[in-house]
């Protein structure tokens, strides 16, 4: 029997691929847990349409990450906190509050990367993923409160 792939089966094929596979194996395995369709030449046409469809639209959205990236690359945002009599700050910037400040630059689906909190005043550089290998560095500016 003819089937088409609706998903992606390890070691067996991809979705999309049209194949040959006896008739049981269709029938008891592939069909019931809508891994695979029989092929007729509409069905062929609609997955296909589909796949390519879907690769459009993610390689759109690299494209636009990559622009969105190189547009903030080195953006400096800036935390103004408490400090002691010695300079040490009173709390930390954390990636939550990065994300909060990345929201104003319409970023809420990147991802910020800190390995941990901001403690210390200065500039520090953070990186920003968007996925697909995409990154920007960001500069984080902490700066100590006016008293």
């Amino acid at each position: 029997m003819k089937i088409i792939l609706l998903k992606d089966i390890k070691g067996f094929g991809k979705k999309g691929d049209v194949m040959e596979v006896n008739d049981g194996y269709a029938r008891n395995s592939l069909i019931p847990k809508k891994l695979a369709e029989i092929a007729t030449s509409s069905i062929i046409g609609v997955v296909r349409n589909t796949i390519a469809l879907k690769k459009g639209s993610h390689d759109a959205k690299i494209a636009r990450s990559k622009e969105i990236a190189k547009s903030i690359e080195n953006t400096k945002i800036s935390f103004f906190l408490k400090t002691g009599n010695k300079g040490e700050l009173f709390g930390s910037v954390s990636i939550k509050d990065i994300q909060n400040e990345l929201k104003k630059f319409n970023l809420s689906d990147a991802e910020v990367v800190l390995e941990h909190q901001i403690k210390t005043v200065g500039t520090h550089p953070v990186i920003i993923d968007f996925g697909d290998g995409i990154h920007a560095t960001i500069q984080v500016d902490v700066l100590a409160e006016k008293k």
